[in-house]
């Protein structure tokens, strides 16, 4: 990159589909997200099959460990470069619906 010869060095965390415990009074994108099959919430859900076709897979990852890689990152400013993807796992909508089928057996689940 043109900036490393001021210096500056860029590193990119890129995350997975983020879930998780929240103190908001809304639930975040991410979060209706993985609960599009319960909502029946069309958008999101043609989003996760989106995201689920283009990569074969959706990552997802826990917001603690998000907060606890950017941590780290800027723990170890200098020794590290480059992109890294962050998701502890992936994961396709047909098991986040056999997930829900499983658990909460109450509830109607969107699996088109």
């Amino acid at each position: 990159m043109k900036f490393e010869k001021e210096g500056l060095e860029v590193v990119t965390l890129c995350c997975g589909l983020v879930g998780g415990n929240t103190y908001l009074p809304y639930i975040p994108t991410s979060g209706a997200m993985f609960l599009s099959m319960l909502t029946q919430e069309d958008i999101l859900y043609n989003s996760l099959k989106f995201l689920e076709e283009l990569i074969g897979k959706v990552p997802i990852v826990h917001i603690e460990d998000v907060c606890e890689a950017h941590m780290f990152f800027m723990n170890n400013v200098g020794s590290l470069n480059g992109r890294f993807l962050c998701a502890s796992s992936f994961v396709s909508t047909a098991e986040i619906g056999n997930y829900y089928q499983h658990n909460y057996p109450e509830f109607k689940v969107n699996q088109e």
